[in-house]
């Protein structure tokens, strides 16, 4: 079905969605060019039509708020197979978007960018790669929020809305071992502004990852990194496959504050200088057909204070999985723990072309939930319909985090 079924493994909505953890946020790309031609070139276009209706919580009137949009995609990609130019790629991934809202101007709503990715890849054999351009990146086991990956903390997640745009970096990674390999890169986090946070600078990151299969799979990571807004931080995951079907996994990151405050303004509890830590640990199970359930348990060391809860333009600028936080110099999650349960269904009732992605998140700390369902059909090989819902609730005292209370859209991905 082309795209159709990795398509719904990634589409979320934006009050409560479903991320990817990938390894590498890398496409694969098949080209149907003779390799013996210099160059081989491959493209798919996608057009997506969405309308959502929001309800919005008391202290934004209680009212209700409508998006609709249409968005024509191009994922493009040209190779070079001789020399001068052998092993090069250039990828580009442009957006043409049209959209109205009348979100209230108080919730953040990043507008989408016209270039999703666009970068140049050089490949010396199969041990050494370089690059530069505009790129997303992500890795580890984790199924929503990546501690790891602060320019990427939603690790490669995508909205109905919007894909997550990559960041300028220039990149670089190359195997010191048959089973190592490390990856080092400089980018713009492309930061948005929010009081009392300094986000000037450029990112800095390196890591390391193994890979060993003997009977099953383990990866394990050791990541380094900060600058454009971010305290330094180190962190490291693991995932291990358990038999056929199961596989266990955990990250955590840590530093001493989650990003760096501005001289003249009030320190913000993420921002003070006091070593803290944030991670997850999850349990996957994946059946034949493609199906997969997850259970996670999220802990948030740079968690929100009372006061900072209460104030809106705090409380509403974290995601918690209802949209992408990568431009926001706070932590996605405003509460300390959290359990997600999430299952996907490519083959809801044994057919293909009906899917269904479930999601639940319950703050353990305090009283939140945010819940969400997603229904997919694709009456053929050149298009998918989508039906989502989201509910999410929480007490008083939480009240400023969960700006929008119940969400229903449809969408319809035509590829061509």
């Amino acid at each position: 079905m082309r795209r159709q079924r990795t398509a719904f493994l990634l589409i979320i909505a934006w009050s409560c969605g479903v991320a990817v953890s990938p390894a590498s946020a890398d496409t694969n790309w098949a080209f149907a060019a003779d390799p013996g031609t210099r160059w081989a070139s491959e493209s798919e276009w996608t057009l997506q039509l969405l309308h959502e209706r929001e309800e919005l919580f008391a202290p934004l009137g209680g009212d209700s708020a409508q998006r609709s949009a249409a968005e024509l995609r191009l994922d493009f990609q040209l190779r070079c197979n001789a020399v001068p130019c052998e092993g090069t790629r250039l990828i580009l991934k442009p957006r043409l978007v049209a959209d109205r809202h009348d979100r209230p101007a108080a919730l953040p709503d990043p507008k989408p960018d016209w270039l999703a990715e666009g970068y140049v890849l050089h490949e010396s054999g199969k041990s050494v790669r370089i690059g530069a351009g505009k790129r997303l990146m992500g890795w580890g086991p984790s199924l929503l929020y990546s501690p790891t990956n602060r320019l990427f903390p939603d690790n490669g997640a995508v909205t109905p809305r919007r894909d997550i745009p990559g960041k300028p970096m220039v990149f670089g990674s190359a195997n010191f071992s048959s089973r190592g390999r490390v990856t080092a890169l400089v980018a713009d986090p492309r930061l948005d502004d929010v009081a009392g946070i300094d986000s000037d600078g450029g990112f800095s990151l390196a890591r390391a990852e193994w890979n060993w299969v003997e009977g099953q799979l383990t990866t394990a990571g050791a990541v380094t990194g900060g600058g454009g807004g971010f305290r330094p931080y180190v962190g490291g995951y693991v995932q291990h496959g358990i038999g056929d079907a199961w596989t266990i996994g955990a990250e955590v990151a840590a530093s001493r504050g989650y990003a760096d405050g501005e001289a003249d303004a009030a320190g913000l509890l993420q921002n003070r200088q006091r070593s803290r830590w944030d991670g997850v640990a999850n349990l996957r199970y994946g059946a034949t057909s493609g199906a997969e359930i997850g259970v996670e348990l999220i802990y948030n060391g740079f968690a929100l204070s009372d006061e900072e809860i209460r104030n809106p333009l705090l409380a509403a600028y974290p995601s918690a999985g209802r949209g992408p936080s990568r431009n926001r110099p706070l932590h996605p999650f405003v509460q300390s723990q959290y359990l997600l349960v999430q299952g996907t269904w490519p083959k809801l009732f044994g057919d293909r072309r009906w899917g269904l992605t479930t999601r639940f998140l319950q703050g353990l700390d305090r009283s939140s939930t945010s819940a969400f369902s997603e229904l997919s059909f694709s009456p053929g090989d050149t298009s998918t319909l989508y039906l989502g819902v989201s509910h999410s609730r929480a007490g008083r005292e939480l009240e400023m985090s969960q700006p929008v209370t119940r969400s229903i859209y449809f969408a319809v991905d035509a590829f061509f």
